[in-house]
């Protein structure tokens, strides 16, 4: 198996220890979320030219039973993102289920290895190391000047107040934020699941 910050490694499981984790560090997805993808979650909006990736409950599982729209950094895409789903076959991404086995089981059990994988980086027990990229992307977007109503937006949050759930946050202003985020380099970060496979 290959790096994670370039080459492509040859099956699932490699493919998802590969894209989950960047996946994670720029959406603020849930790993339950991210490991549930299929091909046809993703799409180019014609009106900003950005690549959306759309997480939705018939795909498996989403807190809230409420699809939202993510779009994708550039980061991501120059890494290859887009073309490892282009060259996919339909269906889900990072999971296969078997003749016999059920969605919940290898869900489950792909979310479990993942954070085995990032156990080797992150060895702090107190921290849930999938579950810490949501706060790592909280925390960059800060830094970034976004408005929490519009990160909240883009990870799935609930609004902190009635106030707060009044309007709503379009797709360019999505589009619009994660722009500002800045690239994630693994040499800022002292224990990034983001290195070896």
């Amino acid at each position: 198996m290959k790096s994670l910050s370039g080459r492509q490694s040859r099956t699932r499981p490699d493919f998802a220890k590969r894209w989950v984790p960047w996946l994670c560090v720029y959406t603020g997805a849930r790993v339950g979320e991210l490991v549930q993808l299929r091909k046809e979650d993703f799409a180019q909006d014609a009106s900003t030219g950005a690549w959306i990736m759309t997480l939705t409950p018939e795909a498996g599982t989403v807190k809230g039973k409420e699809f939202r729209e993510v779009p994708l950094h550039a980061h991501l895409i120059e890494m290859g993102f887009m073309e490892f789903v282009d060259k996919a076959q339909s269906g889900y991404l990072f999971m296969t289920i078997k003749p016999g086995k059920s969605f919940p089981g290898v869900w489950q059990s792909k979310k479990n290895r993942l954070a085995e994988f990032a156990r080797e980086y992150v060895k702090d027990p107190n921290v849930a190391p999938n579950h810490g990229w949501r706060h790592t992307f909280k925390s960059l977007g800060f830094e970034a000047g976004v408005q929490e109503k519009v990160l909240d937006a883009i990870c799935g949050h609930a609004p902190a107040s009635i106030g707060r759930a009044y309007g709503s946050v379009s797709l360019k202003t999505k589009v619009d934020a994660v722009g500002l985020f800045p690239r994630f380099k693994l040499e800022d970060r002292e224990q990034a699941p983001l290195g070896q496979a």
